[in-house]
């Protein structure tokens, strides 16, 4: 039998179930909150991309507040601590610009 051959109330109790199973099959295609890598769309490369201009923009930051910090009078270690690092890390990185 044809599903057009069917009662109109049987075609709509199965359309119901293809619909839930079409809404099943899309929900586990929705992300986890908070971890974009579940959405199928994601795209590492793109992501990738995105990270590399907020290092870039974070870099900027850094050489910024070191330069300021260098003309208030802060000594090297004192920015080595802040970053992580030592006095003379952070200088030989920053130090051409920031003095």
């Amino acid at each position: 039998m044809k599903f057009s051959q069917l009662p109109v109330d049987v075609q709509k109790k199965i359309a119901g179930i293809g619909d839930a199973i079409d809404d099943d099959i899309r929900a586990t295609e929705v992300p986890t909150e908070g971890d974009p890598r579940n959405d199928p769309a994601w795209d590492p490369s793109v992501e990738l991309s995105r990270l590399s201009y907020r290092r870039i923009a974070l870099e900027q930051e850094i050489r910024t507040t070191v330069e300021d910090s260098r003309h208030r009078g802060q000594s090297w270690n004192t920015i080595g601590r802040a970053l992580g690092t030592t006095g003379e890390a952070a200088r030989q990185r920053y130090g051409e610009k920031a003095d």
